[in-house]
């Protein structure tokens, strides 16, 4: 059977969080307005007083790429990873991620990140394939501002299924931070906290600990 690694990316791979960088970026770029902070700070009030609303604050925080076209945004997506994430990244899991894929594994990011970034990361570092929150393209590949259920929790569960329907894959390990990841941890063989919030260590007290800092 062929195996596959899952790393959760902010908090895991990327130290922090990436859609506020995202954010800042495209303002400094002139592709969101500087008034978009504004909406941020309301998805993000939103989301601390409705929890389940979560993909709401998202639509929120991100709602400039509505009209945009796919091509150019994934032409910003490349100077954003180049400059505000690639010199960011934990290099002690880059190295995990090197040694796995040396090994013949398959490398799957699965980050409750949105796609209109993340997609473009395989051409930029040793990754296979990209499982992220997704933005919605209409047909002419413009995106809707539609954004599609959480990439987190249980959904890191669900979309990993739908990548790997027939089951062609064993998850050998998986890398996550924060409890949220536990269900995606408990598909491996080999489960492995990152840096680990304290919380996140009783949903898996027999998992391995790679600490980086």
């Amino acid at each position: 059977m062929k195996r596959a690694a899952l790393f959760d990316f902010d908090g895991t791979l990327c130290p922090g969080d990436s859609i506020v960088p995202y954010l800042r970026f495209c303002i400094r770029e002139g592709a969101a307005p500087a008034t978009q902070w504004l909406r941020a700070i309301h998805g993000y009030l939103r989301q601390r007083c409705r929890p389940g609303e979560i993909v709401r604050a998202k639509e929120e925080t991100l709602s400039y790429i509505r009209d945009r076209d796919k091509a150019d945004m994934d032409m910003l997506a490349r100077r954003f990873l180049q400059k505000a994430v690639l010199p960011r990244l934990d290099r002690a899991v880059v190295s995990e991620m090197e040694k796995l894929r040396s090994m013949g594994v398959r490398i799957v990011i699965l980050t409750a990140s949105p796609d209109v970034y993340m997609n473009v990361l395989p051409e930029l570092i040793p990754v296979d394939q990209v499982i992220a929150t997704r933005c919605e393209l209409n047909a002419e590949g413009r995106y809707t501002g539609r954004i599609g259920a959480n990439c987190k929790g249980e959904q890191k569960v669900v979309r990993w299924r739908q990548a790997d329907p027939a089951g062609e894959y064993e998850v050998f390990r998986a890398y996550g931070d924060s409890a949220s990841d536990a269900p995606m941890l408990r598909l491996a063989r080999e489960p492995v906290w990152v840096n680990p919030k304290r919380s996140a260590l009783s949903e898996l007290p027999d998992a391995r600990i790679l600490r980086t800092e």
